[in-house]
């Protein structure tokens, strides 16, 4: 039967569609065995990009995969504790695979129960409860006390009585299986105080069933417990849910804008699946559905059962009572076909064959009018009438398959389906309607319609081609690129972006006319080109980028940058290296969490030295105690994690003397990354307050958490750093404290925007110093905390960063620090040299401007100078002519004094150069402001999903409680979406006025607070 191009049937016999599907799904024969052993050495592990696992921990394999469970420790991945399994693959057969050499690409997941979590330190708390050496199954188990997930909940779980329990969770691993079934067991549940070390799990444990339904937050906080884990596939890893398809965050973005609370309300999916390179994961309940509250690829929780306990009693359970949650985490071979066949399977094992009946699907992809096998397809199952997928395959997929013949295929259950064919680049299709009997085959054949190509080179002003990113448009703004079937989210919705690291570069695209837009940072002009392209005739098209800003002695620079020995990048250290470039950021710093990667050697063996240099450093990645960064330092090829260290139980001053420690000179860099997000800032931690203080002391106070988190003692607050972190990749929200009246105005309409934040006009200022209205509570801005820090003599260097742990959602540069260099040739960048000028406060930060700032003709952003008289400054500010500078800012001693409107658009590159003179009348220092309010698309996307805090979410989902929602302030609204605009900050100038006043050496003395900076309002509740 013929169909139409663009998803039907090709007029393939069905003979020839079996002996395709006969020829590429070969299996070798293994014979079944279990197995669990201490790794002893690192040639015993797994190996690959997200490996973490060590000598100590627990390997689990059989014939079929293999995962690892961290031992009695603290983890070093994105969990806590000991008892967490962190490697996952394939059992892969062959040499290369072999000692270490495997494909990890899995973060960590974890039991928790009630967002407690077991607290596996000590010896004898992770054991083998069976080898398989008996031929039956190998075991792992973690047993521990309870402990919450962060600190704040056992904050609130001590003032409510919440139950605490003991947990135990074993790995349990059959022969023959791709899947490891995990059984939870929770006994010794008391009220207040944790229950006591436990030995072994009781034998008499109530098997929990699946469910339909399940309030996680009634369980968990007032009725009983809710059982799941913390499932964190990481960066390396597409997430894909049954109706949902890839785009888990516009999914989530989509329901939190319609006011959903997904702690309250959850999603509800069948299974959780994620797809990596030849590798793919899942996880899914035997008897039940997933309940789904927190949902990213580096945060998700999933919980599958919940036991009420008694509540007309004295106690929700009796000592003896205990219960058991079962579900699997399977291993596929990329696909999510290959997961679903295994949570069927593992479910029919369980429930028996006739409850779970299946029938099997097999295809074939063949290219549209040349009958050519397609590998690499991807095949999207919807039931009918959905607009999302419940299941994706993908051609010749997984190890095993070793015959490029476009075959696709595995179990489904009963019913009719929908089949569509896609591939990115591609045309879209049709649908093909296909009906699944249970016990039975059903064969197909897809047709994927052809696309296009197109070659671009880019080159400078001189002709000659350079690194560059391409961003291609369609003429016609209908991108056919699609987030839900896996083709990535990129914002402002272009049809592909491609990062050209030797200024050529090429895309498959389907037919069609479009706009192309060539960027190389900030510095330089656009470059555009319109093409066409069709199946039959490649395109070609040349663009030219313009080195229009003249930054002669600074060079730009990222401090932070991650890649996928972070859990939560999958950006290799190969493209990490091309957007830098790419980017024409000309010294790039690694900072993987806690992991030590030198990205030199893939500088040299790309050939890039001529446009970009790098050196090594770490970020210190604490849960609630804050980051830290330190470069440069010591990269050990010898040791675990390249030389990181274990920073449990450390305090803020060590994890910084830690950083020293490492460091590759006397004095490395130090610095805090993002002092004000939330659960991982530093300052929101420890309660930095900048509204209180005098000169050398700070106030700090953390609040009632202390009492459950030592760590957060005002004593263990250091100042021991060079630098702060002010800008962080995108966020906006955390550059400027808003004035009360911004936020009163956005939670009442809206009209409030991310630049109506970052400006500071005279008339605000005065209205604050009036008391007309008083900052904003509960958003305090970095740049602001800055300000203070300095008045109370903390001079810190104020730097920005991309912390980029993708390539498009947050680019490299984005923002970026410019710093005085004697070179502006990157193969003769000295990285040591660029460390100490950054100590000096020889630099600035900037999402887009050049910015220029100079004292009496000769002292710079950092220097002190002193003076008896007026004061001559000039700013000198410059753009490229595609985007707009139209204010800047000139503050004395955090006060702003002087501002300058300008015209836009900005008629040339030189937006400003002025001369201003001040005649300070105390020490003082001096900074600058630079903005507009343009769109840097398409050199930066815009933010159109705003990011998701671990903080706030627990905070949001808490506050709706009842038992608890009185102990927890609000979330204040505040604009978390916009584009990333034009904005740079400078380093202060210090002026010295009456030498040394106070005898402590130190000609400059701090200036205090202003009198009228007041503390933020307290939340109206």
């Amino acid at each position: 039967m013929d169909h139409p191009v663009g998803g039907g049937y090709h007029n393939l016999t069905m003979h020839t569609v079996l002996l395709l599907m006969l020829a590429g799904c070969g299996e070798w024969e293994r014979e079944p065995f279990a197995r669990a052993f201490v790794i002893e050495d690192l040639a015993d592990g797994i190996g690959g990009p997200k490996a973490v696992a060590q000598p100590g921990d627990f390997l689990l394999e059989n014939d079929q995969i293999r995962v690892a469970i961290v031992g009695p420790r603290h983890s070093m991945g994105p969990g806590l504790f000991g008892g967490g399994l962190v490697d996952a693959d394939l059992q892969r057969l062959g040499g290369e695979w072999t000692r270490g050499r495997g494909n990890d690409q899995f973060a960590e997941m974890f039991a928790t129960v009630n967002m407690n979590v077991t607290h596996a330190t000590e010896e004898g708390e992770v054991v083998i409860v069976a080898d398989g050496s008996d031929g039956g199954p190998a075991i792992v188990r973690a047993i521990a006390r309870d402990e919450p997930f962060i600190t704040l909940l056992g904050g609130l779980w001590a003032l409510i009585g919440a139950p605490r329990f003991n947990i135990s969770t074993d790995y349990i691993l059959e022969p023959g299986a791709r899947y490891v079934r995990m059984e939870t067991t929770v006994w010794a549940i008391s009220t207040g105080a944790s229950a006591a070390q436990p030995d072994a799990p009781p034998d008499n444990a109530t098997m929990l069933d699946g469910t339909d339904e399940l309030e996680i937050l009634t369980l968990a906080l007032e009725e009983g417990l809710a059982f799941g884990d913390f499932y964190l596939q990481g960066g390396s890893v597409d997430v894909f849910a049954p109706g949902l398809g890839f785009d888990e965050d516009g999914a989530v973005f989509e329901e939190t804008a319609a006011g959903r609370n997904t702690f309250q309300d959850p999603f509800v999916l069948d299974f959780i699946a994620g797809t990596a390179d030849r590798v793919s994961y899942g996880l899914a309940t035997l008897d039940g559905q997933l309940f789904v509250p927190l949902f990213t690829s580096s945060q998700t929780a999933g919980f599958g059962a919940g036991v009420r306990g008694n509540l007309e009693g004295d106690r929700l359970f009796e000592p003896t009572e205990a219960f058991t949650y079962a579900r699997i985490f399977a291993i596929g071979d990329g696909d999510v076909g290959s997961i679903y066949d295994t949570v069927l399977t593992a479910r029919a094992e369980a429930l028996g064959a006739d409850a779970v009946p299946t029938g099997e699907l097999r295809g074939v992809v063949l290219e549209e009018g040349t009958g050519d096998a397609v590998s690499g397809a991807h095949v999207f199952v919807y039931r009918p009438g959905d607009d999302k997928p419940w299941s994706q395959f993908e051609t010749d997929v997984g190890h095993d398959d070793t015959t490029p013949d476009g075959s696709f295929g595995g179990l489904l259950p009963p019913g009719d389906y929908e089949l569509v064919v896609h591939e990115r680049g591609h045309p879209e299709t049709g649908r093909v309607p296909v009906t699944i009997t249970d016990g039975k085959a059903t064969g197909v054949a897809l047709e994927l319609p052809r696309a296009g190509e197109v070659t671009f080179r880019v080159v400078d002003e001189r002709g000659i081609i350079v690194p560059s990113k391409v961003t291609i448009m369609p003429a016609d703004g209908a991108a056919v690129r699609d987030p839900v079937l896996g083709d990535g989210y990129i914002a402002g919705d272009p049809e592909a972006v491609l990062f050209c690291p030797y200024g050529e570069c090429r895309a498959t695209l389907p037919p069609g006319d479009y706009e192309a837009y060539a960027t190389r940072g900030p510095e330089y002009e656009l470059g555009f080109a319109t093409f066409s392209v069709s199946a039959n005739h490649p395109a070609y098209a040349e663009l030219q980028v313009i080195h229009a800003v003249d930054s002669t002695g600074w060079i730009s620079a990222d401090f932070h940058v991650h890649t996928n020995p972070s859990h939560d990048s999958g950006v290799t250290p190969i493209d990490r290296v091309f957007t830098m470039a790419s980017e024409n950021v000309e010294l790039m710093v690694s900072s993987d969490h806690d992991f030590v990667t030198d990205f030199r050697p893939v500088i040299e063996d790309l050939g890039l030295e001529p446009w970009i240099a790098s050196d090594v450093g770490v970020e210190v990645t604490t849960v609630e105690v804050g980051h830290y960064i330190g470069f440069p330092v010591v990269h050990d090829y010898l040791a675990d994690a390249g030389g990181a260290f274990d920073w449990t139980g450390m305090t803020p001053e060590e994890m910084i003397e830690g950083l020293h420690e490492m460091g590759r000179v006397e004095d490395p860099l130090t610095f805090v990354a993002h002092p004000r997000d939330g659960i991982l800032g530093y300052f929101d931690q420890y309660g930095f307050s900048p509204y209180e203080g005098t000169p050398g002391n700070l106030v700090v106070d953390a609040g009632l958490i202390t009492i459950t988190n030592l760590l957060l003692s005002p004593d263990n607050f250091t100042t021991d750093f060079d630098a702060l972190e002010l800008l962080n990749g995108k966020r906006f929200d955390f550059v400027r404290t808003p004035t009360l009246q911004e936020m009163d105005d956005y939670a009442a309409d809206g009209s409030v925007t991310g630049y109506d934040v970052l400006e500071r006009t005279f008339q605000e200022q005065q209205e604050l110093i009036d008391g007309v209205y008083t900052f904003g509570p509960g958003r305090n801005g970095q740049v602001d905390d800055w300000f203070s820090l300095l008045n109370l003599g903390y001079r810190y260097t104020a730097i920005g960063n991309s912390d980029t742990h993708s390539k498009t959602s947050t680019e490299s540069g984005c923002p970026r620090n410019f710093v005085v260099s004697d070179t502006d040739d990157p193969a003769f960048i000295d990285s040591e040299e660029i460390a100490r000028q950054v100590q000096a406060g020889h630099v600035f930060t900037s999402y887009g401007p050049f910015v220029r700032f100079m004292a009496d003709d000769r002292y710079i952003m950092g220097d002190e100078l002193s003076a008896d008289g007026a004061v001559d400054f000039y700013i000198e500010v410059q753009s490229p002519s595609w985007f707009n500078v139209d204010r800047v800012e000139l503050y004395r001693n955090g006060e702003l004094v002087k501002d300058w409107q300008l015209d836009v658009p900005n008629a040339d590159t030189l937006n400003l150069a002025v001369e201003w003179s001040d005649t300070p009348d105390i020490d003082a220092w001096y900074a600058v402001i630079v903005m507009g309010d343009d769109d840097l698309y398409p050199l930066y996307t815009p933010v159109e999903y705003p990011p998701v805090q671990l903080q706030d979410v627990i905070t949001e989902a808490l506050s709706s409680v009842p038992a608890v929602s009185n102990l927890l302030s609000a979330i204040p609204p505040h604009p978390r979406d916009y584009p990333v605009y034009p904005f740079a900050l400078t380093n202060p100038i210090f002026v010295d006025v009456d030498g040394d006043t106070d005898g402590d050496g130190e000609l400059w003395e701090p200036p205090g607070l202003p009198v009228w900076l007041g503390d933020a309002a307290p939340v109206e509740e």
